[in-house]
């Protein structure tokens, strides 16, 4: 179980370095948004490594750890993500991303579906779509998959 937390942190690693490699050809304001990203993947990953090596010196159950694990969640938001790239310039970025995080959002918490949550959940998906339409295409005019909606 503890070479898994250090070869998921490798891996991790590895994926970083592999994002990185493009970014070198990227070059002025393109390269600002990926690099913050990468900043971020790697600050996950220093956290991978210091959750590894606590359980290692035993600070932490693994079994207590893993016993609660959400691992049909997970998968199901591993498929969802799948999908919504898979499908984002045949639906488009707007819709598409909606539908995501409307259905990312009640995935991925545990709490019972309730009407009132669901819309609760599609109003906020809703602002953050919007604020992401105000600021992409109305303020910095970026081309974005419009799909067969025309949005």
């Amino acid at each position: 179980m503890l070479y898994r937390e250090f070869i998921s942190a490798l891996v991790m690693t590895a994926i970083i370095v592999g994002f990185a490699i493009p970014l070198t050809q990227l070059s002025g304001e393109s390269q600002i948004v990926p690099l913050l990203l990468l900043v971020c993947m790697g600050v996950f990953n220093v956290g991978q490594y210091i959750l590894a090596a606590l359980r290692y010196r035993g600070r932490l159950d693994t079994k207590l750890s893993i016993k609660g694990y959400p691992l049909r969640r997970v998968l199901a938001l591993f498929i969802l993500t799948v999908a919504y790239l898979l499908t984002l310039q045949e639906v488009g970025f707007y819709p598409g991303s909606l539908l995501y995080f409307i259905l990312a959002t009640l995935i991925a918490q545990p709490m019972k579906l309730t009407p009132s949550l669901i819309a609760k959940r599609a109003a906020i998906c809703f602002a953050c779509i919007a604020f992401l339409y105000c600021l992409f295409t109305v303020l910095l005019a970026v081309q974005i998959p419009k799909g067969f909606l025309g949005i």
